[in-house]
């Protein structure tokens, strides 16, 4: 009795290994639901992958006005749209008057022509210099452009130059001139006018310009954004819209009184006794790049020769090298800013008293002063 008992009390080995089997089954039925879901995640992630890298579908329009052959280049733009991994399904070119461009340009209110239209798979390639536009994104021109609603032709800047074609000492603004042009602003003409003429007299007199050579640019050049921003460094903006240069770039003509303005005298100082001192030429090429400075005459004296005693006891210099500049530097633009180096003497003339780098004679002191090198 007891050892049925025993014999019913031991585990049913069958029913254990069902169990096992269940549980197995279970952890192998959940291995492959996790394995079945973790490959479609894979992928899902390959096939987005995938599609995120292949080429965009996209159409490209391209609105022109073939009226206005000076009118910005837009096309090397749709070379950039290439190169941003697409694949340009349709392209075509429409003129800004016709049907289908008001249409378009209706549409996504479309301002400046050239434009280029392209919709499809637009979030592929959407990047700088592209403006959305509901489905659509833009590629806008730069001036001169056709204005869309009214048809007028916008950034045909036309450029006078104004000088005294008998001044062969005046500077020469066709640099500035160069550089405006560099800087995308379309000169649809340019027109060199003299101070003396007629239309010269007439130029200065509306525009109260004092000085030539000067420029002139027509209210055209208000759609530059470069000319906004770098025009009143050197100029204004008058009511009839048209920029008018107000800082002379000497040598210059004073237009009231008809004299050459701007030709500067240099006199470099130095002391050949004193090896340690800088090379007072190093002042030249300051002059010349920091300024603008060409000057009419130049001379280099030493202390010890009688000119050179003159003018030291003339201003009071205590401190080689020096330099000594006529009063003509007055009418620099830059001239301002030399005060911080530069003493303003009685006669107009300004001569350089500060030194910051190097190493100088002090004549009152009878020795030489060794300042910190700039960087040290």
């Amino acid at each position: 009795m007891d050892e049925k008992r025993a014999i019913s009390k031991r585990p049913d080995l069958g029913n254990i290994f069902i169990g096992i089997a269940i549980v197995l089954g279970i952890i192998l039925l959940t291995n492959i639901f996790l394995a079945s879901s973790i490959s479609r995640e894979i992928k899902k992630s390959a096939q987005a992958l995938q599609e995120k890298s292949m080429p965009a579908k996209i159409e490209l329009t391209l609105i022109k006005n073939s009226k206005c052959p000076d009118c910005f280049d837009i096309s090397p733009a749709v070379d950039y749209v290439n190169s941003l991994n697409a694949n340009i399904t349709r392209q075509a070119e429409l003129q800004f008057d016709s049907a289908q461009a008001k249409e378009l340009i209706g549409r996504y209110g479309i301002e400046k022509i050239p434009v280029i239209v392209i919709t499809g798979q637009i979030e592929k390639i959407s990047a700088e210099g592209m403006e959305k536009k509901e489905n659509a994104l833009l590629i806008a021109s730069n001036p001169p452009y056709t204005n869309a609603l009214t048809g007028e032709i916008e950034g045909r800047v036309i450029l006078y130059h104004l000088k005294d074609m008998s001044c062969k000492k005046c500077s020469n603004l066709t640099p500035l001139i160069s550089q405006i042009k560099l800087a995308g602003v379309g000169i649809y003409d340019e027109k060199e006018i003299d101070s003396g003429s007629a239309e010269g007299r007439g130029l200065s007199s509306k525009y109260k310009i004092g000085f030539a050579p000067a420029i002139i640019l027509s209210e055209d050049a208000a759609v530059y954004e470069i000319v906004q921003q770098a025009w009143p460094g050197i100029g204004t903006k008058e009511s009839d819209g048209s920029y008018v240069m107000r800082v002379p770039n000497p040598p210059f003509v004073n237009l009231t009184t008809g004299k050459l303005r701007g030709l500067v005298n240099v006199v470099y100082l130095a002391d050949k006794g004193c090896a340690e001192c800088y090379d007072v030429s190093q002042h030249k090429e300051i002059l010349s790049s920091s300024f603008g400075l060409k000057p009419e005459k130049e001379e280099t004296l030493d202390i010890s020769d009688a000119r050179g005693k003159e003018l030291l006891s003339k201003y009071n210099i205590t401190k080689v090298p020096a330099v000594i500049l006529s009063d003509e530097i007055s009418v620099y633009p830059g001239a301002p800013a030399l005060k911080e180096f530069f003493s303003v003497e009685k006669d107009g003339y300004y001569v350089f008293r500060n030194q910051v780098v190097g190493a100088y004679k002090d004549l009152s002191a009878n020795k030489v002063v060794q300042l910190q090198q700039a960087g040290q």
